[in-house]
């Protein structure tokens, strides 16, 4: 009657083994239906895979933007890739995923604790480690030129070349979360297909992390926080706020569209306000009456600026992500 009760493979038996570990997911994503009302739904379809895939982990959350769903972790891409298309083909449900996370190893007061969430992160804290990978890529000697340039677009290290019969072996060290920013998807372009890639979770590094924060009109937007390089905080928080600034619907009052990395404003947008004639039912007459329109407006806008509150639709969440 409970699932939960038990894990599907387990034996019965009278000696446990010692050396069984249980898998630990590395990844973390929210699902989220697209449907509100598909909660239910979406909740007894990850239980119903849960049956077959006992590494499969989930629990509920909550979005400002996109209401309630659940956070799930994976054994790594593939596993979440599976599993999303599983949920679409065998369950007909269509859902939105949060940006994914990995699990980081926060250090405070000589003390580690994990961390899948940027808004998980304590305000002070004496370091951050990221999961890292070890990967291979088998490539014909014919793209090794251009698979060499992914570097300058990923936090890639100690790289080594290896000759393998016709082709090549590239092996290099990589944070597990560059892995997830579409590297693959990098890789397929630049090699047209033909370079196989596999990886493994060699364990955890200190890194410079920051957490990057999105605000809209001076208002943090926990739902678009993330965790990121120091050194491309700046990239990506322009890349989120220059998208925001062509989804997001105009105001009548100017939205300060702003990316924050450790307190400090590191890329900015303007949407203008909504023009509105007001002095146009005015015919002739004295140009002080149209002078008093436009200042008494100016003085509305400026509170509506003060005051004002934006909120982000799903579906700009969406298509944002």
């Amino acid at each position: 009657k409970n699932p939960d009760k038990l894990k599907i493979g387990d034996t019965i038996g009278k000696e446990l083994l010692i050396d069984y570990k249980n898998p630990q997911p590395v990844v973390f994503v929210s699902f989220y239906p697209e449907e509100a009302d598909d909660y239910e739904k979406l909740k007894k379809s990850l239980q119903k895979l849960r049956l077959n895939d006992s590494a499969l982990q989930f629990e509920p959350d909550y979005n400002e933007m996109l209401g309630r769903g659940f956070k799930t972790g994976f054994l790594g891409k593939f596993h979440f890739e599976i599993t999303t298309e599983r949920l679409d083909r065998e369950f007909k449900i269509k859902t939105v995923q949060s940006f994914p996370s990995v699990a980081y190893q926060v250090k405070k007061d000589n003390k580690i604790f994990i961390v899948t969430n940027a808004q998980q992160i304590p305000l002070d804290y004496d370091s951050i480690a990221e999961p890292i990978i070890k990967a291979a890529i088998i490539t014909p000697a014919a793209y090794l030129g251009k698979i060499l340039q992914l570097k300058d677009f990923f936090r890639v290290f100690s790289v080594e070349t290896k000759i393998f019969g016709e082709r090549m072996i590239v092996e290099f060290v990589m944070p597990l979360a560059d892995f997830f920013a579409n590297f693959d998807d990098q890789l397929k372009s630049v090699s047209e297909g033909f370079a196989s890639f596999s990886y493994e979770q060699i364990g955890y590094q200190k890194s410079d992390l920051v957490k990057l924060e999105i605000l809209i009109a001076n208002e943090v937007m926990p739902g678009l926080s993330r965790i990121v390089a120091k050194e491309r905080a700046e990239t990506v928080g322009r890349q989120v706020v220059e998208k925001l600034k062509e989804l997001l619907p105009r105001q009548q009052f100017v939205q300060a569209l702003q990316a924050s990395a450790n307190g400090r404003i590191v890329a900015r947008e303007n949407i203008p306000a909504l023009k509105k004639d007001v002095t146009g039912y005015l015919y002739g007459g004295d140009r002080t009456r149209k002078m008093k329109l436009w200042k008494k407006q100016q003085r509305g806008k400026k509170r509506l600026k003060e005051i004002g509150r934006v909120d982000i639709p799903a579906d700009v969440y969406r298509k944002l992500i």
